[in-house]
């Protein structure tokens, strides 16, 4: 086991009956315990238990909190609140607004497209100055994978239709890459969601999918990485549809280019994530490696080809190609970053000591 302090302790009878453990005196000066303070005993599987200071809420045990509207009246602010208590877990949030004064068209604007946003958070009461949200998700019904697998695959299906109405120079083809991207914030969100809940409720870990907790800081970081992508992909394909919505045409070998560009960065978004999800530095090093050469030819590239287009004829091609490109070289950085990610992710608990890590004498 990696880096964990063991404390062996006598049991001790205390009174007839009772069997007691003391705890270790630096970890009580660590997490602030005093006398007369609870800590929680969290009974595992494998019959170990997991101590942890303050009460922790049984599993089924609902968390539920008010919000007193009228102090959250920065423009903003009530649909950001509403957001952040969804990624903590709450599930219930009753939002309410002094006397008899109907609550402001804004913020009940702000409240509702944020709720609008988040998977599994609906209102279920309004009325001229309280609203109820309730949260319907069963933390193990999405596990953190299949969450992140789905997020991969939004980003991914944006380049591809790139790749296809490029192809066919028909930007009807991009019709679909707004819904996905509007389920990949979606499911972002809810997969920060379910992290947060891993990482404050332990005992829902194994139904989360999370199989050691040393890896929440990186899925949380992956997680955000492949929004990211998502985010660039959708800008990408929004300049494609201007450049096909143009008027103006490509020259042939611009366009097997551009292709080439999409399919690459394609490529190395696909490999890193499969390298993260295999936990295999091997692939993993030979993607940042990739992505950094592929990184500098388009940023080149998009000066390049803005140029050649930035004359009177090409007017209405030049920003949206460059910024295009500018676009993909964001997909390929967050890429490489990814990679990067897995293989950190490979020495925390190797699958293999390929590269003969193991472990060293205690100090």
């Amino acid at each position: 086991m990696s880096g964990m302090k063991v404390d062996a302790r006598k049991v001790q009878m205390v009174g007839y009956s009772t069997l007691s453990v003391s705890l270790p005196k630096d970890w009580v000066k660590q997490v602030g315990i005093k006398p007369g303070d609870i800590v929680s005993m969290i009974r595992l599987e494998d019959g170990s238990l997991k101590i942890k200071p303050g009460l922790v809420k049984e599993e089924g045990e609902k968390v539920s909190k008010i919000v007193h509207a009228e102090s959250c009246d920065e423009a903003g602010l009530l649909g950001r609140i509403t957001v952040a208590l969804y990624l903590t877990g709450v599930d219930r949030v009753e939002l309410v607004w002094p006397g008899n004064q109907p609550a402001p068209r804004e913020a009940l604007d702000e409240v509702k497209s944020a709720v609008e946003g988040l998977n599994g958070f609906s209102i279920v009461e309004e009325t001229p100055n309280r609203i109820v949200i309730q949260s319907f998700i069963d933390p193990a019904s999405s596990p953190i994978w299949s969450l992140m697998r789905r997020l991969h695959s939004l980003a991914g299906r944006m380049m591809e239709l790139m790749e296809r109405a490029l192809r066919e120079w028909n930007a009807e083809v991009l019709g679909d890459v707004r819904e996905a991207e509007e389920e990949a914030d979606r499911v972002y969100w809810l997969s920060v969601r379910q992290l947060i809940l891993a990482n404050t409720r332990p005992e829902l870990q194994e139904k989360l999918g999370v199989d050691n907790p040393k890896y929440i800081p990186g899925h949380r970081l992956v997680v955000k990485l492949l929004e990211k992508v998502a985010d660039f992909a959708s800008a990408a394909a929004g300049e494609l549809e201007t450049i096909l919505r143009s008027g103006a045409r490509l020259s042939d070998s611009d366009v097997g280019l551009l292709l080439r560009y999409i399919d690459e960065s394609l490529r190395i978004y696909k490999e890193s994530f499969e390298s993260w999800a295999n936990k295999d530095p091997f692939k993993a090093n030979s993607i940042v490696d990739s992505s950094n050469l592929l990184e500098k030819e388009l940023r080149r590239a998009a000066i390049e080809i803005g140029n050649k287009y930035s004359g009177e004829r090409g007017a209405a091609l030049a920003f949206p190609i460059k910024s295009l490109i500018d676009d993909l070289s964001q997909v390929v950085n967050f890429s490489g970053t990814i990679a990067e990610m897995a293989i950190n992710h490979s020495v925390i608990e190797p699958p293999t000591l390929k590269c003969g890590i193991e472990q060293g004498a205690s100090e």
